[in-house]
């Protein structure tokens, strides 16, 4: 895989080049690998635009259904840390970027904006009491923890059962010997974890910090 990903780019340009400067007319050289070696020439280039052009999708479509950005930056920065953390799950486990795991790396964005998006879109729709028990104001902290927990006890059920069927969907191919079906396992196995940890720790913690507050008197603290 190195000699494909280095070696092979090395060998497709420096052929090039001898094609392009040589006294020959207008002529190319081929070979069957040559199609290995033009998949790693774009590569990175690729990536990156896939993953950008997939956030920007779950931007638009996150801020359409909630309406706030403040809550739609949060989304999307829980989305993305899924992927920041997927690239140090590789390299823990020694699986190299191709063709195969950069499908998932674009695919993730698509799968763990669900372990986020459905808590994120509850806690706008919990409206919390202005008075505590004791008929002592709340402060705006202590609304925006009203909030996420309420967001918590109302989808967290169903947000985490969604992610257990999904694990013990693609847990079957732990044992397999195929490098797709390993690779496809590893990857799954990262975007369930992350994206639920991201969906139930950070993103209500994000929310109870700096969540926004309907109906808030401007004076609480």
């Amino acid at each position: 895989m190195k000699s494909a990903a280095i070696e092979g780019v090395k060998i497709l340009t420096d052929l090039r080049a001898i094609c392009k400067s040589a006294p020959y007319g207008n002529f190319f050289s081929f070979t069957q690998r040559y199609y290995d070696f033009e998949s790693y020439v774009v590569f990175n280039k690729e990536l990156s635009s896939n993953v950008l052009l997939a956030l920007l999708a779950v931007f638009v479509v996150i801020l359409t259904v909630t309406g706030n950005l403040t809550v739609t930056a949060m989304v999307l920065f829980c989305v993305a840390l899924v992927d920041l953390f997927l690239f140090s799950l590789l390299a823990m486990w020694d699986v190299k970027l191709n063709s195969v795991t950069v499908i998932n790396i674009v695919i993730a964005i698509g799968l763990a904006v669900d372990y986020s998006a459905h808590i994120a879109h509850s806690y706008l729709g919990v409206e919390p009491p202005e008075c505590h028990p004791d008929q002592r104001l709340l402060s705006n902290f202590e609304k925006r923890v009203y909030k996420a927990r309420g967001a918590l006890g109302k989808m967290g059920s169903s947000v985490f059962h969604g992610a257990l069927s999904t694990f013990l969907a693609i847990i079957v191919l732990s044992p397999s010997d195929s490098y797709i079906f390993k690779s496809f396992f590893k990857m799954w196995f990262g975007i369930i974890i992350y994206g639920v940890a991201n969906g139930f720790i950070l993103l209500p913690v994000m929310l109870s910090l700096c969540g926004p507050i309907s109906g808030a008197k401007h004076g609480a603290v």
